[in-house]
């Protein structure tokens, strides 16, 4: 399963750590480990590309997404992403859990 646990502070994202496998198909075709990639890294690089910051710490079935300022632009792009991987969530609940702190 992939866990996704976003902490805040003051009402900003602050922290996004995504771990885990979906083990919803065999790898290499598991449709839901490849949406909610493509969601982080794109978040990834949006706070990169749009907010001027390079926050993330990629490893082995490991992303770690740091916010040490937040502010209006990175709470909308993390506000978007976790909004994407909500709705990955709602059709694949058995292979995604999303933790808000």
């Amino acid at each position: 399963m992939i866990s996704v646990r976003v902490t805040r502070n003051e009402e900003m994202i602050t922290r996004m750590k995504v771990s885990g496998h979906a083990g919803s198909d065999e790898y290499g075709k598991d449709l839901v480990c490849a949406a909610v990639s493509g969601i982080v890294f794109g978040l990834c690089n949006a706070l990169d590309l749009i907010a001027g910051i390079d926050t993330c710490t990629i490893g082995n079935n490991l992303i770690t997404i740091e916010i040490h300022e937040p502010d209006n632009t990175t709470e909308t792009i993390m506000n978007t992403g976790l909004i994407q991987l909500k709705t990955v969530q709602e059709m694949n609940q058995n292979f995604i859990k999303i933790t808000e702190v």
